[in-house]
């Protein structure tokens, strides 16, 4: 059946997560601003190790538009990952109703908070500067700031072509992935293109219940995700320490990171326009694209022209999209912040009102 269970909720305390204190630890701007310089190039990163043969290849020109890749991959990602989280495969007939009484019960849970507020803009600001500490750290173990001779010889002219004259491949490639990603998740082959109409037009027919608190619930799921990359990183529970506690310990590997990554670079830590002067000293790096163009993803594109030769007129992104991902996000976070598995396979025998809801919902 489905259920997102009435008791779920009940371990979720908003004053924990209601932090607006805006943060202004010294040195946050210096990790903030190199993240965003890492960033920009895709890094920390494996290497990337192309095929020089790949630049010969004849890759497929997609004739669909951007918003029709996006819809068709938005689809696909809400069909894998109903089926990873839930066990419910939307193209099978009658499975989409299991997801349909998911959101109608997590509407009921939501509707009872719906109507308070809480601001977690202290633990996102502090979650992202946690994981800019989190890239450095591990860009400084590389190598990478500032980048080795050998480094920057293997970033900007990977398999001894300069990265320039990779441009024009990675850019069709670019434009393949999300259809290449697509299509396994629809499980359906590359070249069938009727089983792909298929399996859209089956997704395109999904109709969901609205959602009672969208931006309460896009919040939590905010918060929640924040939370969740914290006790990642810290491998202890934010909530349970609170607020003040986590700020001390991210404030402390703030601390001990500044001189390091100073005494890199031949600096003094305590300089007012640190940031800058690092940056002054980085060179601009070209965006690495380990994670996009490897040899499984090139062996795949050269299967896409028959995809590549559609140019379908794919309707604008549907309301279940736009209703069954947020719902697979908030799931997914209560249980990476808390532990909470908010959806059980069936009702419950504890005061369960889901056959009630389910009953409503068919009406």
């Amino acid at each position: 059946m489905g259920c997102f269970c009435h008791s779920s909720l009940g371990s979720l305390s908003l004053p924990s997560l209601d932090i607006s204190a805006s943060l202004a630890l010294p040195g946050a701007n210096v990790a903030l601003g190199l993240s965003a310089y890492l960033n920009a190039a895709a890094l920390p990163a494996e290497p990337w190790l192309p095929d020089p043969a790949w630049l010969s290849l004849q890759l497929p020109q997609l004739q669909l538009s951007m918003q029709a890749v996006a819809t068709i991959s938005a689809m696909a990602s809400l069909r894998a990952q109903v089926l990873a989280q839930f066990g419910i495969d939307l193209l099978i007939p009658g499975q989409a109703m299991a997801l349909a009484r998911i959101v109608a019960t997590m509407n009921a849970r939501l509707s009872l908070m719906a109507n308070l507020s809480f601001n977690p803009l202290g633990w996102l600001q502090l979650a992202r500067l946690n994981a800019a500490i989190d890239q450095i750290t591990l860009a400084l173990s590389l190598g990478l700031l500032p980048p080795s001779a050998s480094m920057m010889l293997s970033l900007t002219v990977p398999g001894g072509i300069p990265m320039p004259r990779w441009g024009g491949f990675l850019a069709l490639l670019r434009l393949l992935a999300p259809m290449i990603a697509a299509t396994a998740q629809l499980n359906v082959s590359m070249s069938a293109t009727a089983e792909l109409a298929a399996a859209l037009r089956v997704m395109a027919r999904l109709s969901l219940p609205a959602l009672v608190a969208p931006q309460f619930m896009a919040s939590l799921t905010a918060a929640l995700s924040a939370v969740a990359s914290l006790q990642l990183s810290l491998g202890v529970s934010p909530l349970s320490l609170g607020f003040p506690a986590i700020q001390l310990r991210v404030q402390a590997r703030l601390a001990a990171l500044l001189p390091t990554l100073s005494a890199r670079f031949g600096l003094s830590a305590t300089l007012p326009n640190l940031l800058a002067l690092l940056l002054s000293l980085l060179p601009k790096l070209p965006v690495v694209p380990t994670s996009l163009a490897t040899s499984a993803v090139v062996q795949a594109s050269m299967q896409m022209h028959a995809m590549a030769s559609l140019n379908w007129q794919v309707p604008s992104m549907n309301l279940a999209v736009q209703i069954g991902l947020p719902t697979c996000a908030f799931v997914a976070q209560l249980h990476a912040a808390l532990g909470i598995t908010a959806v059980l396979p069936s009702p419950c025998a504890s005061g369960c009102d889901a056959a009630k809801l389910a009953r409503a919902l068919a009406a």
